[in-house]
C-alpha cells in the first residue's frame, strides 16, 4: 500500500543532516562556538530595506543574540559596539535608523532593582517587512525558470520569417 507521504519531499533536511552539511562547509571546530541562521532575503533586499552596511552589521548582531524563538534579543549598545570595533554612538545612530525604518523596535527594560537594563529589540517588524519581498523574490524566481523553460522547448519561440525578396 502507498502512503499518502510517499511522494512527498521534504522542504528541510533533518537537523542532523543540515548540522553535518554546515561542518562540511565550515567545519566542526568553527562552529563549535555557535551559529547564526540569517534567511538570504535580508542580505538580498539591504538596498530595500534601506539601510546601509554598519545598519545591517548592527542588525545580523541583534540577529545572532536572539537565541530564543519567544524571547526578543537584549544586548547592550556597548556589547553590540565592541563585536563591531565602533563607537556607541555609531550603534546608537543604527538602532535608531533600523527603528525609524520600521525593522526593530526598541522596548526599555529594567532591572528588579529599578535600574535600567539593556533595551529589548523586537524584530517582529522585521520579519514583516521582510514577507512581501521574500514572496516577491520567489515570484521572480519562478518567473525566470518559466521563461528559461519556455526559451528551451522547440516551437514556442519562433523566430519570424525574413521574406527573401524584401
Amino acid at each position: 500500500m502507498v502512503k499518502s507521504t510517499d511522494n512527498v519531499v521534504a522542504l528541510r533536511p533533518p537537523k542532523e543532516e543540515t548540522k553535518r552539511g554546515l561542518e562540511k562547509r565550515w567545519s566542526k571546530e568553527v562552529l563549535e562556538p555557535g551559529f547564526t541562521f540569517v534567511p538570504s532575503v535580508i542580505l538580498r533586499a539591504q538596498a530595500r530595506l534601506h539601510i546601509d552596511a554598519t545598519e545591517l552589521a548592527v542588525l545580523l548582531h541583534l540577529i545572532d543574540h536572539w537565541w530564543e524563538d519567544d524571547t526578543m534579543p537584549f544586548p547592550s549598545k556597548k556589547r553590540l559596539a565592541e563585536r563591531l570595533g565602533v563607537s556607541d554612538k555609531t550603534v546608537q545612530r543604527a538602532m535608531k535608523r533600523l527603528e525609524d525604518e520600521g525593522l526593530i523596535k526598541r522596548e526599555p527594560r529594567s532591572h528588579a532593582s529599578g535600574g535600567q537594563a539593556s533595551n529589548r529589540y523586537d524584530l517582529s517588524p522585521l520579519v514583516e517587512k521582510l514577507k512581501p519581498i521574500a514572496r516577491d523574490m520567489v515570484e521572480a524566481r519562478d518567473q525566470a525558470a518559466a521563461t528559461r523553460r519556455a526559451a528551451s522547448r522547440p516551437g514556442l519561440k519562433r523566430r519570424p520569417k525574413v521574406d527573401p525578396a524584401s
